[in-house]
């Protein structure tokens, strides 16, 4: 009966290795011989999976009057290139204080922090509303102040701010901006010799208080000079030629010979 038993066994093992067996998954097929096969790269939605909405700041590129004298029409730049990039642009903290409008434009992304996510923008539009007229009143928007130029609104300049620039070239105006962009002292201020509109030559300190607003006991009070010789550059104000502690025309010539002797040459060592 045991041997019975035993051949009945082997028997059932002879059935079950003969059975076709099953057709193996692509996943459990053999590595390559480089190793295991690797996932496909994340797509751009793998990597955004579980980011969350954030508030961000929408760039203002236009202000247009409305039919309404309390609004204005804002254009803004918004976040695209993909789905998540920019929802919701919209005026947030408004208020009204010494006949200015302040607002600050924002939009929300949930895609602004994955580098490359968002490579272009498209424009929106956001209206702005005050309780009062706005008139002629500034309209400060994301800190910077746009003012009222006819039919719409003109972005006041960055370094005149919302005053007309000056015709003159030869204003004091113009001369601080020029002093402004020199390796000098932040306290240095330019003190003209020459300008004919078209060619300055001033003198500037390095650093007027060295020792500062009250001398420090064994600091030395001299103070450096250079004069320095611009051509005026269109919109982009004074650029400079060259700077001397010399006298005359000699240092200048020797790099703008067209700069006029009249403005030069009586000139003493700085």
């Amino acid at each position: 009966m045991r041997r019975l038993a035993t051949v009945l066994l082997c028997l059932a093992a002879l059935v079950s290795c003969a059975r076709p067996g099953a057709v193996p998954a692509p996943a459990d097929g053999p590595a390559s011989a480089d190793g295991p096969e690797s996932a496909d790269p994340p797509t751009p939605g793998d990597v955004t999976e579980g980011a969350t909405w954030s508030t961000y700041q929408a760039d203002v590129t236009a202000v247009r009057l409305s039919d309404d004298p309390r609004s204005l029409l804002l254009t803004v730049a918004l976040l695209a290139g993909a789905d998540g990039c920019s929802r919701n642009p919209r005026i947030t903290y408004l208020t009204e204080e010494n006949n200015r409008v302040y607002a600050n434009v924002v939009q929300d992304s949930r895609l602004s922090g994955v580098v490359g996510a968002c490579p272009t923008q498209t424009p929106g539009e956001v209206r702005l509303t005050t309780p009062e007229p706005i008139a002629g009143r500034l309209v400060v928007l994301n800190q910077e102040p746009w003012k009222r130029d006819g039919a719409g609104y003109h972005r006041c300049d960055a370094t005149f701010g919302c005053d007309p620039m000056p015709t003159d070239h030869c204003d004091p105006a113009w001369i601080s901006v020029a002093v402004r962009g020199m390796d000098v002292s932040r306290h240095s201020v330019g003190s003209p010799e020459g300008c004919d509109g078209r060619w300055l030559v001033m003198t500037v300190p390095f650093d007027p208080v060295p020792c500062g607003a009250e001398a420090r006991e064994g600091c030395d009070p001299s103070v450096t000079v250079r004069r320095y010789f611009l051509r005026w550059a269109g919109e982009r104000g004074w650029a400079t030629i060259s700077s001397t502690t010399t006298a005359g025309c000699g240092p200048v010539h020797a790099v703008e010979p067209a700069f006029p002797k009249k403005l030069c040459a009586d000139l003493r060592r700085p």
